[in-house]
């Protein structure tokens, strides 16, 4: 009782925060949330430290601890000022996509062809930049699709990211959901956006290289284009001061004919490594917050062993 009345407390808080930001106009409301994200880089250190312990691990020689701390102060502000963004959604819309947001002519145009083969396609991005505003982008534009997301433990915090997306054209399948409701978007020829850049014990995955370090990394994405025959278009939405660029690769097909194990990897290797590519270039717009190494192989090896034993009756 204590924690749910907690809970709905800083619900009302959030929801009155909400109000406040979009009273603003944008150029201010930015200049806040930039004031804030600084403020909590300085004064959460439960925060700031795993922050800076990944970018050493990530960076090792490359950068000075003076242009680490430099990155992970900034990090704190674009994550602020990209909340600022997302809160702000119910102003977006078709007419003033343009105001928020620059991207090359073809990009558009690029997933229009591979909407042609009638499969659909998986855009898939990282905690980079502004991802919301990846998929928003899209749905104003009158495209049709679904992003998959995990589902907040408190509802009505749930419900105020659900409709945020939903009020810019984007409906949410939760990961915990049927695989076949997340194909049923793609066998509709339509868009499926994944964000697939952490270390999550709970679903399938594979050890593949980030910044030269193994990492668990999910499957879902390579075996959902197998089994539409879908490809994945790494993409990335970059903040450049007031607006954003959109970023996005080329697409990667899956390969059908070809071993399914071998093919799992070589699309999630290939994936990644265009993730990675994106962060290298902003790091500090990326979510470093998160553990990307948290599983190690030993540990995966040793749950595996585990499992196999448990199947064999425990002999």
């Amino acid at each position: 009782m204590k924690h749910r009345r907690r809970r709905f407390f800083l619900y009302l808080l959030l929801r009155c925060w909400i109000a406040f930001i979009r009273l603003w106009p944008r150029s201010w409301a930015l200049i806040l949330a930039k004031s804030i994200g600084r403020a909590a880089y300085f004064s959460i250190w439960v925060q700031r430290r795993p922050v800076l312990a990944h970018l050493r691990t990530a960076w090792k020689s490359e950068k000075n601890e003076s242009e680490i701390r430099a990155i992970g102060r900034r990090v704190f502000e674009n994550l602020a000022m990209m909340a600022c963004d997302v809160i702000r959604f119910p102003r977006l819309t078709a007419r003033t996509l343009d105001r928020w947001l620059s991207c090359d002519s073809g990009i558009f145009a690029k997933i229009d062809r591979i909407l042609e083969h009638g499969k659909g396609v998986i855009i898939l991005t990282g905690h980079l930049g502004n991802w919301e505003l990846l998929a928003g982008a899209f749905g104003v534009k009158g495209y049709s699709g679904a992003v998959v997301g995990r589902r907040i433990y408190y509802e009505p915090y749930n419900e105020i990211i659900v409709g945020l997306r939903r009020g810019v054209g984007v409906e949410t399948i939760y990961r915990d959901e049927s695989p076949r409701k997340i194909l049923r978007i793609l066998s509709q020829n339509q868009i499926l956006g994944i964000v697939a850049d952490q270390d999550v014990d709970s679903v399938e995955g594979i050890f593949v290289p980030f910044f030269g370090i193994p990492a668990y990394t999910p499957t879902a994405p390579a075996k959902m284009a197998l089994a539409s025959g879908a490809p994945i278009v790494p993409a990335c939405v970059i903040r450049e001061g007031k607006r954003y660029r959109m970023l996005m690769g080329e697409p990667i097909y899956p390969k059908p004919n070809s071993n399914k194990e071998q093919a799992v990897r070589e699309m999630t290797e290939n994936w990644s490594r265009e993730i990675e590519a994106y962060i290298r270039r902003y790091p500090d717009q990326w979510g470093w917050m998160h553990d990307r190494w948290k599983t190690k192989p030993e540990e995966a090896d040793a749950g595996a062993a585990a499992d196999e034993i448990k199947l064999m009756g425990g002999r």
